[in-house]
């Protein structure tokens, strides 16, 4: 697989920051990096633009950062409750998605985007859940996600949980007739046996 050097004009997550020669496949440059401009050829003079731009970059990066942080901070001990419909056994209709979590993040005031929201693999069943809010390797919380069923589906959840109940009531009823029978059956035989 053939690679090119890039220049980068912006940072990318999991790539690197302004002004870094990152060395990334040609279909990754071909297709995103450069119709994005994102990135450019590592010329003389685009290095010498990317400098003259890169303080102020890393300027405007610091502050992002130091918002990231409050962020984090103020995310400590946030909760968030997602009502979805589901089937009788709290199975969803779906799944909750990251943009979903970070949406309901927001509504609480913190600006949180769907890329910074980290699932611990498929939210598709009423449970709660820790999702991992993440903005940088050392900028990283745990925010608990509550998936409760909405009102028809917790309805139809408690009516087949009662029939479980009343049918677990019936079998273990008909096991306890079943035994005492058993037993006198067993109390007869041995009795009649006495008597011969």
């Amino acid at each position: 697989m053939t690679s090119v050097k890039l220049l980068l004009i912006e940072s990318v997550k999991n790539l690197g920051k302004v002004g870094d020669l990152v060395e990334v496949s040609a279909g990754y440059a071909r297709n995103y990096l450069l119709p994005q401009h994102v990135a450019v050829e590592p010329t003389a003079g685009n290095l010498k633009k990317i400098e003259a731009r890169r303080q102020e970059i890393l300027r405007l990066e610091a502050e992002k950062r130091k918002e990231h942080s409050e962020i984090i901070k103020a995310l400590a001990g946030v909760e968030v409750t997602l009502e979805r419909k589901a089937n009788e056994q709290g199975h969803l209709f779906g799944s909750v998605s990251a943009t979903d979590i970070a949406k309901a993040i927001q509504a609480q005031g913190h600006r949180v985007q769907a890329d910074d929201v980290l699932l611990p693999g498929k939210l598709d069943h009423i449970d709660s859940y820790m999702i991992k809010v993440k903005f940088a390797e050392d900028l990283v919380t745990d925010i608990k996600v509550w998936v409760a069923p909405d009102a028809e589906s917790k309805a139809i959840m408690e009516t087949a949980r009662k029939a479980a109940r009343e049918a677990e009531k019936e079998e273990k009823a008909k096991e306890e007739k079943d035994a005492a029978a058993e037993a006198a059956e067993a109390h007869s035989e041995r009795s009649s046996k006495k008597k011969h």
